[in-house]
């Protein structure tokens, strides 16, 4: 194992995206059906909702992929390890994206986008594990 420090970071880092339930299904399933029933009928819209279901699956799996990343990464491929650790983040950071957009198209005020913030990352938890996973990615790299 050559990169004790990246992997051990990645692996805190995705226990804290686990502990905070940084990832998951973030409710916008709903709203991106109800904006797009209007221009798709029914048959483009029973394709949409399986697509969206299947991203929500990847997206519950954020936590997991970092950390399971890492241990590839720590024994054996340090490619295969970055990719999945790179799947495992980016698919959390296109849920929280679109959670907060949602939230903010629900009619939230800007001024309440700091309590947006909190609320998406659970506390400080969430923040700090999906920030250390990316920093720790980067240390993986030679």
């Amino acid at each position: 194992m050559e990169h004790k420090k990246g992997v051990i970071l990645c692996i805190i880092g995705g226990a804290l995206m686990l502990i905070s339930s940084l990832t998951g299904r973030v409710g916008f399933l709903g709203t991106i059906l109800s904006l797009l029933s209007g221009y798709v009928g029914p048959e483009i819209q029973v394709v949409i909702e399986i697509i969206l279901n299947v991203f929500s699956f990847i997206a519950m799996g954020g936590g997991i992929s970092v950390i399971i990343g890492a241990l590839i990464a720590g024994f054996s491929s340090d490619f295969a390890g970055r990719l999945i650790i790179g799947i495992g983040i980016g698919s959390s950071l296109i849920s929280l994206i679109i959670l907060l957009i949602t939230s903010i198209y629900g009619g939230t005020a800007i001024n309440d986008l700091p309590l947006i913030l909190l609320n998406t990352f659970n506390g400080i938890y969430g923040l700090v594990g999906a920030i250390l996973a990316i920093f720790a990615r980067r240390l993986l790299k030679d």
